[in-house]
């Protein structure tokens, strides 16, 4: 119950595993894109000059994901049931900005606990 992805060129990316199939990567995409997965896991791949597909796991889904080298590219490793996986050009794909707040300080309080 896994699945496994690595670059083949800058056109397609080989899927292994709970799911088998050669993704195209977006003719826009300008060397990057996204990988999205059933399990909530998203993932940046990024092409360098020579070709060579880098991976990065932007958001963490249900599944341990794993990157591991394979001489001058990445292999994507996601342990977990793969339903369905899909890919987006750099500019087709956006994420909420994480706004840090603080939490609201309550009159009172600390007055009222005991030890």
């Amino acid at each position: 119950m896994s699945v496994m992805i690595r670059g083949e060129d800058r056109t397609r990316l080989k899927v292994m595993g709970d799911i088998e199939a050669e993704l195209a990567v977006p003719a826009d995409a300008a060397g990057r894109c996204w990988l999205s997965f059933s399990d909530g896991t998203l993932v940046e791949a990024a092409y360098g000059d020579d070709d060579a597909c880098r991976f990065a796991v932007s958001q963490e889904g249900a599944a341990i994901a794993r990157i591991q080298r394979d001489g001058d590219r990445d292999i994507l490793r996601l342990d977990w049931r793969v339903e369905w996986v899909t890919v987006a050009a750099d500019g087709n794909a956006a994420r909420a900005t994480e706004a840090r707040e603080l939490m609201p300080m309550l009159p009172g309080l600390l007055g009222e606990l005991a030890y």
